[in-house]
């Protein structure tokens, strides 16, 4: 059974990375061991963010210092795109609201008074039904020194959230610790991605070859998952005899399956490459066989994880695979689309909607051109709409991996780049390709929550249920 959450704060070490704490001009946070000190004389907010995976069932402990001085609005709750669960409490007078982003019910939804001899603020958020629509909401409670002092109930909030506290207006009050406790999260805090930029060999052997090197450079340096281009494994030669002889690619196949076993600490591996299948498999065939344009994860050992196809395929002589590709790897779960799939923002948002917080996106679309700098400029904004990690990578030159959305901590979307775009590249400002070449980062995966695709989820009942049969289920690999 997987293991309870929980993350403590007693302020006695330097804040671990879901912190986003940064003071502005008028507001500050001394932090001593024990002890947080916020104190504001703004007329906005000091917000200070953590990025966790908020979900419900969930506990928020926040211990106050007793005796320290207290003032000001205590502005505190849950936060993920344009949804809020926002509660705010009078440090001096003990007046509370709690508002939601739910314009079409009386805000509000909570005012009254509460005490304000507490040192203990819980927060529980749970799941609660939402009459009229298919799944489910929230409720949250607020109790103080253990004591129920208000409940909002049949709030219509995303499931994944971050969490929010700050001072609103000029104040101070002291915090002793935080804490966060409840169910294990949906999947893992830390992923290290890798993307290997591979140009196509004139043959399936050296294409083989060359994965074989970039799956050795990816366990030295720690990846768990790494994707290749597009049909990696044979190379996209449209029209070369060995690009339909399937006894020379499952031979090469095998070939790369040992190799990667006997690759300490080698990732899962995606690779691509053409394969034939039964027509009986494929809508509307009127022929025994039929090939598609293949992608699999090679698991460390070596053995084959489940197949995907292209879902939209523009290559001569290839049909389309016609599904949604939804897989669980190492933990995490993962929506993989290929070359012309970027034209169709659907194939990884409907992953997303199903839980995906990593969007692989492998190429083979041509030579790179142009200015490094304009190349890199038009990769930030992809994926965004995804609310998800996105990577790319082309055999003809290219390759990132995005962080979901900019923030005052990440406000630059690119994470990684391939060593030809970068600013030592030997050409730079010209791009020039320079063959095979790895990179990666450590994505925390608690910053995505998926909140764009999964409002379109959840967009009222007739949404839900257009949308929800849409989505695959996720496969284990």
């Amino acid at each position: 059974m997987p293991t309870p959450y929980r993350r403590h704060y007693p302020f006695g070490q330097p804040l671990d990375d879901c912190w986003e704490l940064i003071p502005d001009p008028g507001w500050t946070c001394e932090i001593s061991p024990g002890v947080a000190h916020f104190h504001s004389t703004i007329a906005g907010n000091g917000e200070v963010f953590l990025r966790p995976c908020l979900i419900d069932d969930d506990t928020v402990e926040i211990g106050f210092v007793p005796g320290a001085i207290r003032s000001g609005v205590f502005r505190f709750g849950f936060q993920v795109g344009f949804e809020y669960i926002t509660c705010e409490l009078n440090l001096t007078t003990g007046q509370t609201t709690i508002n939601t982003h739910e314009a079409h019910k009386k805000q509000p939804r909570f005012s009254g008074n509460v005490t304000t001899k507490f040192n203990n603020l819980k927060l529980i958020r749970q799941h609660d039904t939402l009459p009229g629509l298919p799944y489910a909401g929230s409720s949250i409670t607020l109790l103080l020194n253990g004591q129920p002092a208000a409940t909002v109930r049949q709030i219509d909030f995303l499931p994944e959230s971050l969490f929010m506290f700050s001072l609103k207006g000029p104040g101070e009050y002291s915090l002793s610790h935080l804490t966060i406790t409840g169910p294990a999260r949906p999947r893992p805090e830390f992923i290290n991605l890798g993307v290997w930029k591979q140009d196509s060999k004139p043959s399936t052997a050296r294409n083989v070859d060359s994965l074989i090197e970039g799956v050795r450079q990816a366990a030295a340096a720690g990846v768990q998952i790494l994707m290749t281009p597009e049909t990696s494994l044979t190379g996209l030669r449209i029209g070369h005899p060995e690009l339909s002889d399937m006894r020379l690619t499952r031979r090469e196949l095998e070939r790369f399956q040992k190799a990667v076993s006997g690759i300490s600490a080698a990732p899962y591996t995606l690779i691509g490459y053409p394969e034939y299948v039964s027509g009986r498999e494929v809508e509307g065939a009127e022929i025994d066989e039929v090939m598609l344009n293949v992608h699999r994860f090679v698991r460390p050992d070596g053995t084959l994880g489940p197949r995907m196809a292209k879902v939209h395929v523009c290559e001569e002589g290839m049909w389309h695979g016609r599904g949604y590709n939804l897989q669980r790897v190492a933990g995490v779960e993962v929506a993989v689309g290929v070359c012309h799939d970027g034209h169709y923002q659907d194939v990884w948002s409907v992953g997303v909607m199903g839980g995906a917080r990593i969007c692989l996106h492998p190429a083979n679309g041509g030579k790179l051109r142009g200015k490094i700098p304009d190349i890199t400029s038009s990769y930030r904004g992809h994926g965004t709409a995804f609310d998800s990690f996105y990577a790319f990578v082309n055999g003809g030159g290219g390759g990132y991996i995005n962080y979901p959305t900019t923030n005052r901590k990440v406000p630059d979307t690119l994470l990684a780049v391939t060593p030809d775009l970068r600013q030592d590249a030997p050409n730079y400002p010209e791009y020039k390709d320079l063959g095979d070449q790895l990179t990666h980062a450590k994505l925390r995966l608690y910053d995505a929550s998926g909140c764009y695709p999964l409002r379109t989820l959840r967009a009222g009942k007739k949404a839900y249920e257009i949308w929800s049969k849409l989505i695959p289920e996720v496969v284990d690999v």
